[in-house]
C-alpha cells in the first residue's frame, strides 16, 4: 500500500481515536475542511510543514507508519555536531 493511503488511514484512525471532527482538525491547523478531507481520503498528500503539523497534532506514530510502508532503513538522527558548515 502506498504512503499516501497509509498516511490517510493513520489520520482517520488518530482523529477518530481522539473524538475530533474533520472541521476541528482543519480549524486547528488553519486549513479548509475540504483540503483536510482530501488528505484524509488519500486524494491529496500534504507537504512539508502541514505534514509535520498533522503528525504532531494527531500524535501519529511515525515509526509504525514507516515500517508499514516498507521503509526499513530508519531515518538517522541529526544534531548540530553532524551538520557541516
Amino acid at each position: 500500500m502506498s504512503l499516501k493511503l497509509k498516511f490517510s488511514g493513520a489520520l482517520l484512525e488518530a482523529r477518530q481515536k481522539q473524538n475530533l471532527t474533520q472541521a476541528q482538525v482543519a480549524a486547528e491547523l488553519g486549513i479548509s475542511v475540504r483540503w483536510y478531507q482530501k488528505i484524509e481520503s488519500g486524494r491529496k498528500f500534504p507537504s512539508g510543514q502541514l505534514l509535520l503539523y498533522l503528525i504532531l497534532y494527531l500524535n501519529i506514530d511515525i515509526e509504525k507508519l514507516r515500517k508499514e510502508c516498507g521503509f526499513n532503513v530508519p531515518v538517522p538522527a541529526v544534531s548540530r555536531n553532524t551538520v557541516h558548515k
